[in-house]
């Protein structure tokens, strides 16, 4: 058998493989926590929870095309709105979710109204002003937020089950509200992607004059998406107040937008497992450069890698690992129907009998009036 094998699209074969893949995913993360140790656990908990928000970066830099350098800034009003809510008022974790993602959705939808009129480097400049903005609030509300020193005693209690007793369990039960709501990040931006909206959003990107000549509602589009990027960014904080259950100023520092953009980028921008696969690179490769050496050489060690990856891998991971597999195996479209195609002959069957009035045309000649 030659190489690529190729797959009629649509055929059961092709429903095979879709299928094969899809229970490979849920195989791999149902069997995580007894492959792994409680700590390795956390970690991938905490990539997952820096992948979830790298799917709201996703969703308005890489699909809509508008650079925003703010999303930390999201994030922490998430992760805060859970501190404060949960610790000073005594609010439970599942309610401060949804009241940080709408908190978010309208901070991002205000800050998105400027992306009217401005694109490219100064609406990058706006976002840039709000992600700087939020640690200095933070420090300005200490008696509300802590400070510098810092909101602590956040928790996600899990369900009381024999099953997540004990320190493991809660790691597993942390675990496995990251992958639901990575889960549910990614349907609602596949969803959205691959809609109505979602065709709006390309054609701004590409040709922003084109798609306002077709109709579409530009202010909509962008501030609603805005929005929703914000609110899936405010998720991925109030899961880290809850994991990590300590928050500070510089845990939602510019340094963590930059740590999203690099994730998007190696992980793949305009893809949907992109954001996954960044969010792992992230987290775990300075870890693994550490742990090759100590001190500023780990960071050269990363540095390398990460220029690396961008000219090896222009794609991203996502791409790279796309070129491979189809290497081995290629899903084929169908062919266009041609529609000047007429599948009804223009002469009668000999083997039809003729009609009243109707008399047999033999093949190969017209009737005259």
């Amino acid at each position: 058998m030659s190489l690529p094998y190729r797959i009629p699209a649509g055929s059961p074969l092709d429903r095979g493989w879709r299928l094969a893949r899809v229970a490979a995913v849920v195989v791999l993360v149902l069997a995580l926590p007894y492959l792994v140790a409680t700590f390795q656990l956390s970690q991938i908990t905490s990539a997952l929870i820096l992948a979830v928000a790298v799917v709201g970066l996703n969703l308005l830099s890489g699909f809509a095309g508008q650079i925003s350098l703010g999303h930390a800034a999201f994030f922490g009003i998430g992760a805060y709105t859970t501190g404060v809510m949960t610790v000073t008022y005594d609010y439970g974790a599942w309610t401060s979710f949804v009241v940080g993602m709408l908190l978010c959705f309208v901070v991002g939808v205000a800050v998105g109204l400027p992306a009217l009129r401005v694109q490219g480097m100064y609406l990058a400049l706006v976002t840039l002003a709000v992600g700087v903005l939020l640690p200095s609030l933070i420090r300005r509300f200490d008696d509300l937020t802590g400070g510098s020193s810092g909101l602590f005693g956040m928790e996600l209690a899990p369900p009381d089950t024999a099953y997540f007793a004990g320190r493991a369990g809660e790691t597993v039960w942390m675990y496995y509200v990251t992958v639901g709501a990575l889960v549910l990040s990614c349907l609602v931006v596949w969803n959205l992607m691959n809609g109505r909206m979602g065709r709006a959003v390309v054609a701004l990107r590409d040709n922003e004059a084109a798609a306002i000549v077709m109709g579409v509602n530009r202010a909509f589009v962008r501030t609603v998406v805005f929005g929703i990027s914000a609110a899936i960014a405010g998720l991925a904080g109030s899961l880290f107040a809850v994991s990590a259950g300590v928050l500070t100023p510089e845990s939602v520092s510019l340094l963590l937008t930059i740590n999203l953009l690099v994730a998007m980028v190696l992980g793949g921008r305009a893809s949907f497992w992109g954001p996954v696969f960044g969010g792992l690179i992230i987290y775990f490769v300075p870890i693994w450069t550490s742990d090759l050496s100590q001190g500023p050489i780990s960071g050269v060690l990363f540095g390398a890698l990460v220029i690396a990856l961008v000219f090896l891998m222009p794609g991203g991971l996502t791409g790279g690992l796309t070129s491979l597999v189809h290497r081995v195996v290629v899903v084929e479209p169908r062919p266009p129907v041609d529609l000047n195609e007429d599948p009804v002959p223009d002469a009668v069957p000999p083997d039809r009998p003729e009609g009243p009035g109707e008399e047999r045309v033999p093949a190969g000649h017209t009737a005259t009036g």
